[in-house]
């Protein structure tokens, strides 16, 4: 999925000018007036202290919006000794992903572009699935909500990045989505039935992931992927989501080491060391380079082991406006990508149009029921432009 994000700030305790109310003891002349052109000497007191209000306005904004960007009071108090985690609320921004390859290196593959990060693709790859020949090696439909027609849903839950306020962050939750639906479905491969849902943190990466790969002005699934690699994930049961920017500060710990948390009913938190993670043993990126190769490729990949994440262009106007019921297509060029999504697998109509299910992350009751459903083969939205994929490790 791919998308792109200014609202009320907390803390702002600037300075406060006193409020300026008229004083009944003071017995003022009525002024007329002044049949000259000349200033008469009556109106500078008042010239003076208007200019004294003025000045000491302007400061105070200019203090108060030092004091917000640079202090932002603490919203949440995680206290574990004298572990201290103080997570700092950040300025409010659109409920989208901002692409920093927006519109830029045109002339590389289109498989290789409009990442949110520049940079080679990171991967570690151990198995290769099998090479498919044409689109036709698969099945005309193709639906991970409803495993091979059986009524089964190997598909986690919807979730809603809007809440509980504005974050950009579909790249996280598309990452974790696509990933947990491939626990749940490796699960079902290795034991024969679904077992619990398991639904990763979102939190997680915006914790750690801050000032690295992503935070809520947009980020990159390619190098959660590795994150997740090397150090592991919660679920949201360990860390539910908050939709901010947090700054962990912590002695002797990491923020890797410190995603699982529990509180008390006072306010008092601490941090459970040894909870569950799950882990990937390889995860990398469609080698597509053009819609055709990304289409055989993502098809492949989502057959075989699960949902991908990918990027697409959400600005325009029949993409905003989508309720559902119908298949999106627009012939229209747009630039680059702004938003992550996840593809959970495709259909063709019975009058040929072929079309992509696509997750978003704006929860249920956004388009139909969560989902929606783009033309498949034409790259409509610069959807089959490039997508990243991700293996659990399933004990």
């Amino acid at each position: 999925m791919s998308t792109t994000m200014t609202g009320s700030r907390r803390g702002e305790t600037g300075a406060q000018l006193p409020l300026l109310q008229p004083n009944a003891s003071l017995n003022r002349p009525t002024i007329k007036p002044h049949p000259s052109p000349k200033f008469s000497t009556m109106y500078i007191p008042r010239l003076q202290l208007l200019s004294t209000v003025f000045v000491s306005m302007v400061v105070g904004c200019l203090l108060s919006s030092i004091f917000i960007s640079v202090n932002r009071e603490p919203v949440v108090n995680f206290t574990n000794g004298n572990f201290l985690h103080r997570v700092r609320q950040e300025d409010d921004v659109l409920a989208s992903c901002a692409d920093a390859g927006l519109i830029r290196n045109k002339e590389k593959p289109i498989g290789k572009v409009h990442w949110f990060l520049g940079g080679p693709d990171p991967e570690v790859r151990v198995e290769s699935l099998p090479t498919p020949r044409s689109i036709h090696d698969f099945p005309k439909n193709w639906d991970w909500r409803n495993y091979s027609g059986t009524g089964l849903s190997l598909t986690t839950t919807v979730m809603n990045q809007m809440l509980p306020r504005p974050c950009g962050s579909c790249w996280a939750f598309a990452t974790v989505s696509s990933l947990s639906d491939r626990i749940r479905i490796a699960h079902y491969k290795k034991h024969g039935y679904a077992g619990p849902e398991i639904v990763l943190s979102p939190q997680v990466l915006l914790d750690c992931g801050m000032r690295s790969f992503g935070s809520c002005s947009g980020g990159d699934p390619r190098y959660a992927h590795k994150w997740i690699y090397e150090n592991g994930i919660v679920d949201v049961t360990c860390n539910p989501y908050i939709a901010s920017h947090p700054s962990w500060f912590a002695v002797g710990e990491s923020c890797e080491a410190t995603q699982c948390r529990t509180c008390t009913s006072d306010g008092v938190c601490r941090v459970l060391k040894n909870a569950t993670k799950y882990y990937i043993s390889e995860f990398g990126t469609l080698n597509a380079t053009t819609p055709e190769e990304f289409e055989l490729e993502a098809m492949n990949e989502i057959y075989h082991r699960g949902p991908i994440v990918a990027s697409m262009y959400s600005h325009s106007e029949e993409y905003v406006n989508y309720r559902g019921g119908y298949i999106l297509r627009d012939s229209k060029k747009y630039p680059g990508t702004t938003h992550v999504v996840s593809l959970v697998g495709w259909g063709t109509t019975e009058e040929g149009v072929k079309y992509w299910i696509v997750r978003n992350s704006d929860g249920m009751n956004w388009g139909e029921s969560g989902f929606f459903y783009a033309e498949r083969g034409t790259n409509i939205y610069n959807i089959e432009s490039h997508g990243a994929w991700a293996v659990p490790i399933v004990q």
